[in-house]
């Protein structure tokens, strides 16, 4: 992990990484005929798509995803997200909703990977499944988290509350939103599993000996913004 940079360094790193973005912007934009939009890469540099965060990095372009994305309307072919709106709150992840179904051109798709709240709340069941079992076991492990007073409840609560999230969907809550949005052909897919070709094998970013973990508390859902 690099070493954060002091106070007076990291804003200047991120005014020149906000200045730079247009410029970056454009140069993709003019590149590429079919236009993919990852919001929140992190580490994550998916080849042919502009990928975008909050933090400067080399390869990236400046975007908030809680506030108007800094692009023209029907830009994108695809819009695409693993693991960011749920470090938004409510508001601003139908903020996230509304601008990637604006940039998207119609018969564009949208899919956003996230936690799946209803699958937290499920590991309380009594008559757990085999995978539940491996989940709770591999979840602390992987985090070096307590088992006590029970994995359920230390994995409910850290993962509502780590890694700067402020609200997890399930299902339930996220379809409609992207309803309400404008979005149709709303879905839902297991990690990495598509009906299009071109978002089959997306989800990347959790792959190696903890991918069970991400597979197993991770919902996709997909939707289209409906064509002219």
């Amino acid at each position: 992990m690099a070493t954060p940079l002091p106070p007076l360094e990291a804003e200047a790193a991120l005014a020149l990484f906000k200045e730079r973005s247009p410029a970056f912007i454009a140069a993709y934009l003019r590149d590429e005929p079919v236009r993919r939009l990852q919001i929140g890469a992190g580490s994550s540099r998916r080849g042919g798509w502009l990928n975008t965060d909050i933090e400067p990095a080399n390869g990236l372009a400046f975007l908030d995803a809680s506030k108007p994305f800094p692009l023209e309307d029907g830009t994108f072919h695809y819009v695409a997200s693993e693991h960011v709106i749920e470090h938004l709150t409510y508001e601003e992840g139908q903020v996230m909703i509304a601008e990637s179904f604006r940039v998207l051109a119609p018969g564009g798709t949208v899919r956003i990977a996230t936690p799946d709240l209803r699958v937290l709340i499920d590991l309380f069941k009594e008559n757990k499944s085999e995978e539940a079992r491996r989940y709770l076991a591999e979840k602390v492990r992987q985090y070096r988290w307590p088992t006590d007073p029970a994995p359920e409840t230390i994995i409910l609560n850290l993962q509502m509350s780590s890694w700067g999230h402020k609200f997890l969907y399930d299902a339930e809550t996220l379809m409609p939103a992207l309803s309400r949005a404008g979005f149709v052909s709303v879905k839902k897919f297991t990690v990495g599993k598509s009906d299009d070709p071109a978002l089959d094998g997306l989800e990347a970013r959790f792959d190696g000996h903890f991918g069970h973990v991400n597979d197993y508390e991770t919902m996709v859902i997909q939707a289209t913004k409906p064509a002219r």
